[in-house]
Parts: C-alpha cells; structure tokens; sequence
C-alpha cells in the first residue's frame, strides 16, 4: 500500500468539519481584509505626533516593530469573529499545539541555518556597497523583541491563509489543487504591491506563493501548522534583520543597511522578465524557497 504523505492532514481539519456553509467563509475572508486594514489606522489614531507620520513611513525601528505588531490586532479580531461565525477558537487553526512547537522550533532552526549558507558564506553581502553596518550590540538588544513581533506577523498570516483557509477548503474538496494552490495563489496575489513596478511585483507574487505553497505541503505532512510558521519566520527575520536598505520601509531592524537607489535607473516593466537576467532571476527566486522547503522537511521528517 502507498504511503500517503498528507495522512495527518485528516485530523488537522476536523475542526472545520462542523460548519463548512460557503456564506461563513465568505464573512470571515471580508473580516480577515477588514481588519487587515484597519488595524493600521487604528493604531495610526492613538499615536501621537511625530510617532504616527514615523509609523506610517516604517523606516525607523520603532516603526518596523509597530508595524510588524500591529499584525496581532488583525489575528485578534480574526480569532474572534471566528468563535462567532465558526464556534471554534484559536487552537482549532493550529493543530496538536506540542508538536506543533517542536515542528516550529526545528524548522526555524534548520532553514534559518540554510538561509545563513546561503546568503552569508558565499561574499553575497557586498560590503563595498553597505552604508552603514549598526552596532551588533543595538542589534542584539532589539533582537528579543523583533522575534517576537515577527513571530506575531507570520502566525496571524498562517492561520488565515494555511490554518483557515486550507481547513475550509479542505473539507470541501479532496484535491490540493484548491486547498492548497487558492490560499497560496491568493497569499501571492496578496504581496504584488510590495513591488516597485510590475517586473519587481510579479517576482514577489511568484515568491510568495511558492512559499505559500511549501507552507501549505509542511501543514498538510505534519498535521499542524507549527513547521509552516517556522518556515516563514525564519526567512522573514531573515529578510528583516539581516539586510535592509537606507530610508525603505522595514529597514530599521537590519544589521547591512545598503545605499539607498533611484528605482526609475532601472527597467522594472514586464518585458524585464523576458530577459535572461529576469527569467534567472524567477527561477532563482523560486529555486531557494525549494531548498528551505527541503531543509525544513529534513529538521520534521516528512
């Protein structure tokens, strides 16, 4: 008999089983982007001056842990429009939560490990073009704190998108094309406009739903969604702490700080994706989410 990779699957959306109606999951996908973006003015509103402009332009520390927090505000008006419409609560979204947190614990560890082959050991960091190297010790003392926000981030979009979302769809249909692809596509779709222009766009488009995707398969193979979280958190503290660029949004955590550049210097229309650069570039992209998606397979054993 084949082994059947996603057998801990089945107990992972139990839980979404008791109300599956259509108008229930239509009501909390418009919660979930409602309060996505009102969390944002809400804490924009009882901030004072200069701390809200600083919030909004999200380049200071200050701002980027906000930021990154403020993500706690949309999780928790999630959670409880889902005891309202579903009658479930948060470990519902989560899975077994003891493995769920030795998946998590392994799988930051190993694809952090990877991302820090990857992008340390090889000269990828050209100091030649850093700005400004921040002191390891202010570094260090904001680190406790910006694993926790970001930990806070990664685990509100998870148990929308891989918790939530995939539950739902799951009990509704048997094939992983919906309730794996749709979440991911729709997580994709979700980042086009972290892009500068529509070359840059689609390539965070093409990243985040291969990420959406290698999340997705790891909920599927363990049953919970402790090594997903892992997964994303290990490369958006990656992202985060590691290399920023001078004045940019979410650059007041990173250690390398680049120049700052004038985007308009460069060609980020479609036809850049068309060239060798852009195709390398796509394939790159997605090429490294495979190998962190196969180191955190190795750190839970699926």
């Amino acid at each position: 008999m084949a082994h059947d990779p996603y057998s801990a699957h089945a107990d992972f959306i139990r839980p979404a089983g008791h109300h599956t109606e259509m108008w229930r999951v239509l009501v909390m996908v418009a919660g979930f982007e409602l309060a996505f973006w009102f969390a944002p003015v809400l804490v924009g509103f009882v901030l004072p001056e200069p701390l809200r402009t600083d919030y909004f332009e999200g380049v200071s520390a200050f701002a980027t842990l906000m930021q990154f927090a403020t993500f706690g505000i949309t999780a928790l008006i999630f959670i409880r429009l889902l005891r309202r419409v579903h009658h479930r609560g948060f470990l519902s979204l989560i899975g077994q939560t003891d493995k769920a947190a030795k998946d998590l614990v392994r799988t930051t560890v190993s694809v952090g490990l990877i991302l820090l082959l990857l992008e340390l050991l090889p000269p990828w960091i050209a100091l030649s073009e850093v700005a400004e190297i921040r002191s390891v010790v202010r570094w260090v003392a904001f680190l406790p704190l910006a694993l926790v926000v970001l930990v806070i981030q990664v685990t509100a979009e998870e148990i929308y998108f891989r918790g939530y979302l995939q539950q739902q769809l799951a009990v509704r249909s048997s094939s992983p094309v919906l309730w794996m692809g749709l979440p991911s596509l729709i997580f994709g779709l979700s980042h086009y406009f972290n892009g500068i222009g529509p070359a840059d766009s689609l390539l965070y488009v093409a990243w985040a739903t291969a990420l959406g995707l290698a999340c997705a398969d790891l909920t599927a193979r363990t049953g919970t969604l402790g090594a997903a979280i892992g997964l994303h958190l290990a490369n958006n503290a990656f992202a985060l702490l590691i290399v920023g660029i001078e004045g940019w949004p979410s650059s007041g955590l990173a250690l390398f700080v680049y120049t700052a550049f004038d985007p308009s210097e460069f060609d980020y229309s479609l036809r850049a994706l068309a060239t060798p650069g852009g195709a390398l570039e796509l394939l790159s992209t997605i090429g490294v989410v495979f190998v962190l998606w196969l180191a955190a397979r190795v750190a839970i054993r699926r």
